[in-house]
């Protein structure tokens, strides 16, 4: 099992979570190969509300999850788009991505977010609680069979959810 810690990222740890997240998605064959540079896109704009980073004992970064706030219907909604999730390829498979997110949607909640949104596998973040919600879709109609969302308080909102300037 690989030891370790969740923690908010910090000022210094930019190069480290680009690094990071270009090295974990390279090998993945629906990548662009450009989310390192939505994560510091969205850091540029303000936008990244939390950015959660997994340190190994030594100190070096593992694993980092974005949260970014979203409209829904052109208003401010109190809800967030979840992405992306990153462990390094070395570690993947161990609990790292888990514990982020798990972490992730804790600190949304003590927030007192609405809900959180996530493009992705399906099956994977049906796991946490995320699913799909009538009435709730995607700017994308790309997006649409990979968009599942959260409740965190309140009722499911119904409208057109459009994601930080930074996703284009």
């Amino acid at each position: 099992m690989t030891e370790f810690t969740i923690r908010p990222e910090v000022p210094g740890d930019e190069a480290a979570i680009h690094e990071l997240v270009k090295c974990a998605f390279a090998p993945m064959p629906f990548s662009e190969g450009d989310e390192q540079d939505l994560v510091d896109a969205l850091r540029g704009d303000g936008d990244l509300v939390h950015s959660l980073v997994a340190v190994d004992p030594a100190g070096t970064i593992i694993g980092h999850i974005s949260f970014s706030p979203v409209t829904i219907d052109a208003q401010a909604s109190g809800w967030f788009q979840m992405a992306p999730v990153s462990v390094s390829p070395e570690v993947q498979r161990t609990g790292i991505g888990s514990a982020l997110i798990e972490t992730g949607i804790a600190r949304l909640r003590a927030d007192g977010a609405a809900g959180v949104a996530v493009v992705g596998n399906p099956a994977y973040y049906e796991r946490f609680g995320f699913r799909v919600f009538e009435g709730l879709a995607p700017a994308s109609e790309h997006d649409a069979p990979y968009f599942r969302a959260m409740v965190l308080a309140g009722s499911a909102p119904r409208g057109i959810l459009r994601y930080a300037r930074a996703f284009g």
